[in-house]
């Protein structure tokens, strides 16, 4: 991909997802060949970032403190499974209050 910036020189960026590598650089096949067989994990790779606000919404702020979360810049990570568990009891009790609701309207 070629891209016209504020520059003398036009800067040239291969984007795999796009298309094959063009011949005139042939040495970026290898390149994302290598890359592609390297399937890196990182260490967070099974949390989720959630903020305060994030956490206060799911009522998980009891956690704050805990093995369970890990404090991170301006949020906490926490792992994906009991992410999952407390978005899904969050959105249970939602559906809940609002069949009540709706029952106590109707």
């Amino acid at each position: 991909m070629l891209l016209a910036l504020d520059a003398s020189q036009i800067p040239a960026y291969f984007i795999p997802a796009l298309g094959p590598v063009p011949k005139w650089c042939s040495s970026l096949e290898s390149l994302t060949e290598e890359l592609e067989e390297g399937g890196q994990t990182s260490i967070y790779d099974n949390y989720k970032f959630l903020t305060k606000e994030d956490l206060e919404k799911l009522n998980l702020t009891n956690l704050i403190g805990t093995n369970l979360l890990r404090a991170y810049m301006h949020g906490f990570f926490i792992d994906f499974r009991l992410y999952k568990k407390a978005r899904l009891l969050f959105c249970l009790l939602f559906l809940v209050k609002d069949i009540m609701q709706l029952k106590n309207s109707g």
